[in-house]
């Protein structure tokens, strides 16, 4: 029985002898493995070896693959190696280091090897290395975790000062007392981001935790009807910068400085999720930008990188803001 990466693979690839073949991955730069149907290491390409830091494959030829992982992992692999005996081609993220204790993260792909009748006789496994990648998301992701944390301290702080320099007059209690539940308020939906750790956020949960502290009798700011729905941990980021943009935007130039009101929502239409945000101010809207502006520039951008679409139309005293993102990933 004949041995084939895949039955369609071209007449003159399989014409190419068993060296050529083994020429042909070693140019690969991904770390590239050939195991047999029980999940042992039959072979790895040169480059593959090189970037595992292995100085002789030969004592590891024949051992189980989930072995050469982490215990922690070994679960995954062999999951992996199960499914794709019964005919699914999985991926995966994984840390594991090399032979020589160095850390390396890994994009592991594994798929079926099929004899010409389609039987699966082994497991074909790429590994990259996305070492740097993965180490920059963690940087980048602890001084995230890091600025929202100073931000809620900053919260706390002002709310304090406020509620100290007002202490003893009545009516600047009051007045503090307000700010304070707005300030604390905008603390608490930081914590949805903090505590989410990638994790699909709720809409539901997402919006009054965003809006509710701008709301006043000066300028109502209402929930609509919101679809229950779920976005990842991206897109939740990306409405939380727009909305937030929008509420700061209002704060000094529309509704919630000048009176009126402000309603939100979130719908769901032909596979997409949409926000919306309609602001009505009791003043005229004289500009729609200004010099040096990025606000406008930034929401877009950060809605564009997670696949949705921006939209802004401005009526005299408002305007009306949808943001909208495919439901599917």
């Amino acid at each position: 029985m004949t041995k084939t990466l895949h039955p369609d693979v071209p007449a003159p690839v399989r014409s190419l002898s068993i060296a050529t073949l083994a020429s042909v991955l070693d140019q690969s730069v991904d770390c590239v493995k050939l195991l047999n149907i029980d999940g042992c290491l039959e072979y790895m390409n040169a480059n593959g070896q090189c970037a595992m830091e292995i100085d002789d494959i030969s004592a590891m030829l024949g051992a189980e693959w989930s072995s050469l992982w982490p215990e922690e992992t070994r679960p995954v692999i062999l999951d992996a190696c199960e499914r794709v005996r019964r005919g699914e081609a999985v991926r995966f993220d994984a840390y594991c280091p090399t032979a020589k204790g160095n850390p390396r993260w890994w994009n592991v792909s594994v798929s079926a090897v099929r004899s010409d009748d389609g039987e699966v006789t082994g497991l074909l496994s790429v590994s990259r290395d996305v070492t740097d990648a993965t180490i920059t998301r963690q940087a980048l992701e602890v001084t995230t975790a890091e600025m929202r944390h100073r931000l809620k301290n900053s919260y706390a702080m002002i709310g304090g000062l406020m509620s100290g320099m007002a202490r003893g007059t009545p009516d600047r209690e009051v007045f503090a007392d307000e700010m304070v539940t707005r300030l604390t308020g905008l603390a608490s939906s930081q914590t949805l981001f903090a505590s989410r750790e990638n994790a699909p956020c709720r809409i539901s949960d997402l919006i009054p935790a965003l809006v509710d502290a701008f709301d006043t009798a000066h300028c109502s700011v209402t929930i609509d009807t919101i679809a229950d729905c779920e976005v990842d941990q991206g897109r939740a980021d990306a409405i939380a910068l727009v909305l937030g943009e929008l509420a700061v935007n209002s704060s000094k130039h529309g509704a919630i400085r000048h009176g009126g009101s402000v309603s939100v929502g979130a719908s769901t239409a032909t596979g997409n999720v949409v926000i919306s945000w309609t602001e009505l101010s009791n003043g005229i809207v004289h500009a729609h930008s200004r010099d040096g502006g990025q606000g406008m520039k930034l929401m877009d951008r950060i809605v564009r990188a997670r696949k949705g679409d921006l939209n802004v139309a401005w009526i005299d005293r408002g305007l009306t803001v949808k943001v909208t993102f495919p439901t599917s990933a």
